[in-house]
């Protein structure tokens, strides 16, 4: 007589149970003969790293601590961006002094020199002007030769050439820089803040922080160690948004839809994983490579295997990533064994 298992299964039929699960289908049967659809938790990872490159000085977080989006992970060691940010700094506070002169123009004592040496010429050029008109009078009056009111007049003319360019020198003065030296040396000025913000942000950087609530997973590297720019620190696993990530056959998805609810049952979490309401989100064929099952043998066509995602209704304490998920198969409208 062919020996059973406890469950009443002969031997037999349980190796061919168990051959149905290494294909992969994603289905497990339990003794009361219900057929099973088998998937697993899933979460989102992000991986922590910095753009530049480093020395961790000071890490705050450990192997599966939970974290706030903002939260300070660890502090990255640059003396070279410091240096830069010095630099940087310098480089401001010069062109800024220099925008000033140029926008502010002359100091107060180049004006007061320049109107001195204005009012003077003045002065100069007026007197030459009166001695001419009384050379004119006396020489009319034949008192004075010739020769004495033509260097009167020549005095006049120097004179009056002077203080036109005196003033002229005062007016530049009280002018000051030219509009095309004001616009280059603003322009000097915002390159050197841009030159600063580019220093700040490498510094910026080297405080790691948390993108999202969540779990650190896995921590790559420690304090005293060397980092390349993008290579993860940390990884962060989102513990807020979970998902249930299915493998179904394309024969088993007729009737399921995007938005349709199912009961799953989570044995890691006992009582509290019973009757777990879940939410179908996404089905997307998978790959080609080992996801078919060739049924032409049959004279039918292959079969290909689709991921169907689901997330829970509502939020399930205790839930980590990598827990099995079962939903019954007659939550699908598939209550028969699939295998046959």
């Amino acid at each position: 007589m062919e020996s059973k298992h406890a469950c009443g299964i002969p031997h037999g039929a349980l190796a061919g149970l168990r051959a149905l699960i290494m294909v992969g289908l994603g289905l497990v049967a339990a003794c009361s003969g219900e057929s099973y659809l088998e998937g697993r938790v899933e979460m989102r990872e992000l991986n922590i790293a910095t753009k530049y490159p480093g020395r961790i000085a000071r890490l705050y977080v450990e192997e599966g601590q939970r974290v706030q989006k903002g939260q300070l992970l660890a502090e990255i060691s640059d003396p070279e961006a410091e240096a830069r940010m010095t630099q940087a700094d310098a480089g401001v506070v010069g062109a800024g002094a220099e925008q000033a002169v140029v926008d502010d123009g002359a100091r107060i004592e180049q004006r007061r020199a320049a109107k001195a040496n204005m009012q003077a010429a003045e002065a100069q050029a007026r007197l030459a002007r009166v001695t001419a008109q009384r050379m004119q009078r006396l020489f009319s009056e034949g008192v004075v030769p010739r020769q004495r009111l033509d260097e009167a007049l020549a005095a006049e003319e120097s004179t009056a050439s002077i203080y036109h360019a005196a003033r002229s020198e005062y007016d530049l003065v009280l002018a000051g820089a030219r509009p095309q030296n004001k616009t280059a040396a603003a322009s000097v000025t915002r390159a050197a803040e841009g030159a600063r913000q580019l220093v700040q942000a490498a510094l910026t950087e080297s405080r790691v922080i948390a993108l999202a609530d969540g779990e650190i997973t896995s921590i790559n590297f420690h304090e005293g160690e060397i980092i390349a720019p993008g290579v993860p620190i940390a990884i962060l696993a989102r513990v807020d948004r979970p998902w249930i990530s299915f493998n179904l056959r394309e024969d088993l998805l007729q009737g399921l839809q995007v938005g349709q609810r199912l009961t799953a049952k989570i044995p890691a979490l006992g009582q509290a994983g019973e009757s777990v309401q879940l939410q179908v989100f996404r089905i997307a064929v998978l790959g080609d490579y080992g996801t078919w099952q060739s049924t032409r043998a049959l004279g039918s066509y292959d079969l290909r295997s689709f991921e169907v995602r689901a997330r829970p209704v509502q939020p399930v304490s205790g839930l980590r990533a990598g827990m099995s998920v079962l939903v019954p198969m007659s939550d699908l409208g598939r209550g028969d064994d699939p295998a046959g």
